[in-house]
């Protein structure tokens, strides 16, 4: 049997205040192979689950000049597959922007394979040793000029490909996570208010 699941988060900023993920749901979806086996498994024995931490608040002031926070979510993927499992991510609409009303906060130019700085007024998301990011650590900070020398990328919108943020050949039993940072830069030409997107975690067992 090879399954996948989703994981939703609100990911919602307040200009002036903090810059929030949250999580409202889980969802599951499945596609059955014939009878037999699958990896070690025997047909319908072989489960996979995800979970992630319930919100991250990062506190930022902007200025003039634009402040950054940046702090991470950890995604944590359980299952006996023998074959591992690939876990990606991407926003749950089309667009992969922090939406207020009329206002948004764009997301970063860069993509995975060639992260880019963040400038003012932009978003991303980095994992550590995954694509051009580097090893990092990456650490969570607020309030920050701009974070030089961490590299971010934009978060792949639900009509393209998903970018691989994990993957396994082996199985994760304990559960094996993934720490996934996430920046944003703002200035005082953003509108105070709450702005928000939501963004779909996947795990597929191999």
């Amino acid at each position: 049997m090879k399954s996948f699941f989703s994981y939703k988060l609100s990911v919602t900023f307040f200009s002036l205040i903090c810059f929030l993920i949250c999580i409202p749901g889980l969802s599951a979806f499945a596609s059955n192979y014939g009878s037999g086996t699958y990896g070690s498994c025997q047909y319908g024995s072989c489960g996979i689950s995800i979970s992630s931490d319930n919100s991250l608040n990062l506190n930022i002031t902007p200025t003039s000049s634009g402040n950054c926070s940046i702090g991470s979510d950890t995604v944590s993927v359980l299952t006996d597959d023998s074959n591992g499992y690939t876990l990606t991510i991407a926003t749950s609409t089309s667009n992969n922007s922090l939406v207020n009303g009329a206002s948004s906060i764009t997301s970063t130019t860069g993509n995975q394979a060639s992260p880019s700085y963040l400038s003012i007024n932009t978003w991303g998301y980095r994992v550590d040793g995954i694509g051009g990011f580097g090893t990092g650590p990456t650490i969570t900070q607020s309030n920050i000029s701009f974070p030089n020398g961490t590299l971010f990328a934009t978060i792949p919108s639900s009509s393209g490909s998903p970018d691989t943020i994990a993957t396994d050949s082996s199985a994760a039993d304990p559960a094996v996570n993934t720490s996934v940072w996430y920046g944003v830069c703002a200035d005082t030409n953003i509108t105070a208010g709450n702005y928000t997107a939501q963004i779909t975690y996947s795990a597929i067992a191999n």
